[in-house]
Order: C-alpha cells, then sequence, then structure tokens
C-alpha cells in the first residue's frame, strides 16, 4: 500500500496539466494543515470554553463530580488559589480539597433557598 507521500507525488507529478509549478506541495500541505485545524484545535477549543464556562458557574452547595470518581458537594471555592473544598459525607463533615482541573461536571445546581425564609 502505498504511502500519503507517493500518493501526493503522483497526484501532483504533472506540473503541466494542473499548472501550479512549485507551488502545488504548498497548497497540499496548508491543505492538510487547514483539516488538522478543523478537526483537532477547534473542537478542543470549543470544549476547553464550555468547561471554563462551567467551572466559573461553581458555587457553594452545587453537586460536582471529580475526575477521580468522588461525587459531593461544594462547600468552597477559591478561584484566586485553583481549589475547590468539597464536602464528601455529610454525617462526619468530611471535606476535601481539589484543584479546579479535577471538576469533571456539575451534576446539578441548587437554588438559594435562603431567601424563602
Amino acid at each position: 500500500m502505498a504511502n500519503l507521500a507517493t500518493f501526493a507525488y503522483i497526484l501532483f507529478a504533472d506540473e503541466q496539466v494542473n499548472g501550479l509549478g512549485g507551488l502545488t506541495p504548498f497548497i497540499f500541505i496548508g491543505g492538510i494543515m487547514l483539516v488538522f485545524y478543523f478537526l483537532m484545535v477547534m473542537p478542543q477549543q470549543r470544549e476547553r470554553k464550555r468547561w471554563n464556562d462551567m467551572v466559573e458557574a461553581l458555587k457553594k452547595n452545587d453537586r460536582v463530580l471529580m475526575n477521580c470518581g468522588i461525587i459531593g458537594k461544594v462547600h468552597a471555592v477559591y478561584k484566586d488559589k485553583n481549589e475547590i473544598v468539597v464536602k464528601v459525607d455529610d454525617d462526619s463533615n468530611t471535606k476535601m480539597t481539589f484543584s479546579l482541573a479535577a471538576v469533571a461536571r456539575i451534576l446539578d445546581q441548587t437554588k438559594d433557598n435562603s431567601d424563602d425564609k
């Protein structure tokens, strides 16, 4: 089976037909870079923006799933230190501190009911 370089050589070997002369390899490489950008870079940028928006929306009493599989309620968020304190057990009041990068997703967001009282 021919590799990609051989295919490109066969495809663009006749410079008289396509009329591009020495620019043909640069156009081919530019096309590959364009496809790489649309298939790899743009989706990653979109996912990073979605994650940043999710972390910005974190607040106390939200239930979160951490990357390590721990589920708990947010006790405090320290964005200046890139830390989040998660309460993992209500009975023993166990709290754990994680990096904000360890947040996988918000399971549900609770509304503050303090105004209702």
